[in-house]
């Protein structure tokens, strides 16, 4: 991926490139000095066990995402190794429901699959996977709506831990990795989003909101970038 050859560019007419060039939009934001790295819903229900193809996939998991999750996590796999050695905040999400579903609220009725059972908390299906699971000093967020700003701690915990800048990886691209940006971005954060590490089960959603979100509210730039912006960082204080 270069500046000159996106993941979009196929699904953009001429009018909107033309409209892209001339209304300004996709300046660098740049980032801050004070990162934090967010995992989002990077569960074996989006993942899937292993890498296989989204339809074979689709029959265990409604949410499956195909081999695009698992080539994702291949990226974020360095960026945790990154952030865990200089002592950078990492959140997770834990995004699980209760047995009836009831804490769903209308979401269920969205799916023609929204009954089925593989997004109850504390099961296998809705645990982060294995190669980038969570450790003791991680922040959990806990939600079951996409932002995950929406009723939680979230903010308030950036605030303690003073952070300007969110790194946001994993899925979808166009449900709750969207939805947290749009809402880190009114909060006035920094937003990073590596492309290599943000995936999605639509083609056309991820490369589109890859390039809507990188229009207006945060940096979707190479994995390579990040890495090397983090391995800049200083070693923090191990928080108390």
């Amino acid at each position: 991926m270069t500046e000159n050859t996106r993941i979009w560019d196929r699904f953009l007419t001429e009018r909107d490139q033309q409209v892209y060039k001339a209304a300004g939009y996709g300046k660098r934001g740049g980032f801050g000095t004070r990162p934090a790295l967010f995992i989002i819903d990077v569960q074996y229900n989006f993942c899937g066990d292993k890498p296989e193809d989204i339809l074979e996939g689709l029959k265990q998991y409604r949410t499956h995402c195909g081999r695009e999750a698992w080539a994702a996590v291949e990226q974020i796999i360095p960026l945790v190794e990154l952030a865990r050695e200089k002592n950078l905040p990492i959140f997770y999400t834990e995004s699980g429901r209760r047995p009836d579903l009831l804490d769903s609220g209308v979401q269920v009725g969205k799916n023609h699959r929204g009954g089925e059972k593989t997004v109850v908390a504390g099961t296998h299906d809705t645990r982060t996977v294995e190669p980038i699971a969570p450790r003791p000093q991680d922040m959990l967020i806990s939600k079951q709506k996409p932002s995950c700003f929406f009723g939680t701690t979230f903010m308030s915990q950036l605030n303690f831990l003073d952070v300007d800048t969110l790194i946001l990886v994993g899925c979808t691209t166009s449900g709750c990795l969207r939805a947290t940006t749009v809402d880190a971005y009114s909060f006035n954060f920094k937003v990073i989003i590596p492309e290599e590490a943000a995936f999605d089960r639509f083609e056309a959603s991820h490369a589109i909101n890859l390039f809507d979100l990188n229009c207006k509210y945060a940096d979707v730039i190479p994995q390579a970038e990040v890495a090397e912006y983090l391995s800049a960082q200083p070693v923090r204080e191990p928080r108390k």
